[in-house]
């Protein structure tokens, strides 16, 4: 499923009418109509429906909202923040039948109004948010303004129309003020402002309504929503005849002293990815600890500069063992100093098979980022926004209000896949597609997580799939264990990883639906 900036979609709209010669008027009355599908769904319909209709198409939906609510048997109430005969287009036309008809239609633009609208919600079961749309670039002022503070004062649940108001469809950004949903049924095609934060968490539940639009209009289009269908289709197979040897060699150089948890965790990882051998090097004084710890993990020690820290004359040795496996992953729990970011630049440049870097990798390599530009595969690269903020020379906070940009303009420069992780990690490649993930939440928030992540993408280079598909799956797998776990603490990332084997199996499921997970039981059609 394609996710769509606000600009697209509008292009779109006027492309269904004008190509395939369905008026703007039907796509407006069919979102309409999709609103009231759900508010059937869900509601009795003895219950009160106030409609807060703004200007523009957002709010064209919202007259056909209230309308049609009404002759469905529900008490409607609809306000609007334009004056009589200010809307243009599809939504005049609406707003010209409720007139001829004697629909009420309340106005709002005195403090009068607005007190008279805030009674209203006061015996009201819920709200319809047709304010503002995916109109919203620039701050939420005024009038609008006190309405939105209105709406969120009364406490209702609240249904959104396409994007909650005050949400910048194109990037998630809160325009200053906004309306906190329940519910948001968009249009079409998810929007990108509800897959970025804060805007995905404002959002509530999303579902998708269909209006006509042509699916194949979006097909160039190259940000991607990662969904069941989707991953299930790239997943690496597992054929009758195979053995351990054909189910992908997986090869991770990691630990160092007193950080052999990291390197664990990323070998169990590799296993219950599905890879057949999984093979762990890591410094010589941290293998007894290693073996102990792993009974299914082939252990090699590497040579050490000083205790802990691996030499970079183990590189050839890396080398010679990694030509006998199928993917190579380097980071977790490793040495973040000088000499290992000379080890690292040489394994980059010499590696026989693709790479996943992590963790101590990323920090060891700092400014020497570009030399990812010398593999002969292009390589994964995972960073928390930290890392990432590091690494691209911004702010974390540049990073976190950016992620999309940032992502995919990284990806170009260095020549890698970036796994920028986070609520809705982003998927990025050198050459502009990106996808963006709606599984995982606040219990993957916990210290090892990341060191899992790396051992499933590695597994799933090494059982035959591409590096692009690999972080795609990877990332979606493991945010369903983490929604697996009850919200709250007591979680650790061992928790996560037993949780793979079910994660699996759910995803195998026609219609994968988590409802304790505020995003992967998101963006379902109505």
């Amino acid at each position: 499923m394609k996710i769509l900036s606000s600009e697209t979609m509008k292009a779109y709209d006027r492309r269904t009418s004008e190509e395939y010669g369905l008026p703007g008027a039907v796509l407006m009355e069919a979102a309409g109509t999709r609103v009231v599908e759900f508010v059937r769904a869900r509601l009795p319909d003895h219950l009160k429906v106030v409609v807060i209709a703004g200007p523009g198409n957002n709010g064209g939906d919202g007259l056909v909202i209230a309308h049609l609510l009404s002759l469905a048997g529900y008490k409607v109430s609809l306000w609007s923040s334009v004056c009589v005969g200010a809307y243009c287009g599809e939504a005049a036309v609406f707003e010209k039948y409720l007139l001829k008809t004697a629909f009420p239609i309340q106005r709002l633009s005195t403090k009068e109004d607005l007190r008279l609208f805030s009674m209203d919600l006061n015996v009201a079961d819920l709200l319809v948010d047709a304010l503002l749309g995916t109109g919203v670039n620039r701050e939420v002022e005024g009038l609008l303004a006190d309405i939105i503070e209105a709406v969120n004062a009364g406490n209702l649940p609240v249904l959104a129309v396409d994007v909650p108001s005050g949400i910048n469809a194109d990037n998630g950004a809160v325009m200053g003020h906004v309306i906190r949903a329940r519910w948001t049924i968009t249009f079409a095609f998810p929007k990108l402002g509800l897959m970025l934060q804060p805007g995905a968490s404002m959002a509530g539940e999303i579902f998708v309504g269909e209006i006509y639009v042509p699916a194949q209009l979006a097909e160039e289009d190259r940000v991607e929503l990662l969904t069941p269908s989707l991953i299930r289709s790239l997943m690496p197979e597992r054929p009758s005849n195979a053995h351990k040897g054909s189910l992908g060699r997986t090869m991770i150089v990691a630990g160092s002293a007193g950080m052999s948890g990291a390197a664990v965790l990323a070998a169990e990882s590799a296993l219950r990815g599905g890879s057949g051998l999984v093979f762990l090097a890591a410094p010589e004084s941290v293998c007894p600890v290693l073996e102990a710890k792993l009974v299914e993990v082939i252990v090699i020690p590497l040579p050490e500069s000083s205790p802990g820290i691996i030499s970079p004359d183990a590189a050839d040795l890396i080398i010679a063992r990694a030509r006998e496996c199928d993917a190579l992953a380097i980071g977790p729990g490793l040495d973040t100093g000088a000499e290992t970011a000379e080890l690292i630049n040489r394994l980059i440049q010499l590696s026989p098979v693709p790479l996943v870097l992590d963790a101590g990798a990323l920090t060891a390599l700092g400014q020497s980022i570009n030399m990812l530009r010398t593999a002969r595969f292009i390589p994964v690269i995972t960073p928390h926004p930290g890392e990432m903020a590091r690494l691209a020379g911004v702010s974390a906070k540049q990073v976190q209000s950016s992620r999309l940009e940032i992502a995919l303009q990284n990806a170009n420069h260095w020549n890698c896949i970036i796994i920028l992780k986070g609520a809705n990690t982003v998927i990025t490649t050198p050459d502009g597609d990106a996808a963006i993930n709606p599984t995982g939440s606040v219990t993957l928030a916990t210290a090892g997580s990341g060191d899992l992540l790396t051992g499933l993408i590695v597994s799933f280079i090494a059982q035959g799939i591409s590096p692009e598909k690999a972080a795609m799956a990877g990332a979606y797998i493991h945010g369903i264990a983490g929604d697996l776990l009850l919200p709250g603490r007591g979680h650790s990332a061992r928790d996560i990883l037993i949780k793979y084997e079910e994660a699996f199996r759910l995803l195998e499921t026609a219609d994968l639906v988590l409802p304790g997970n505020p995003f992967l039981c998101k963006l379902r059609p109505l």
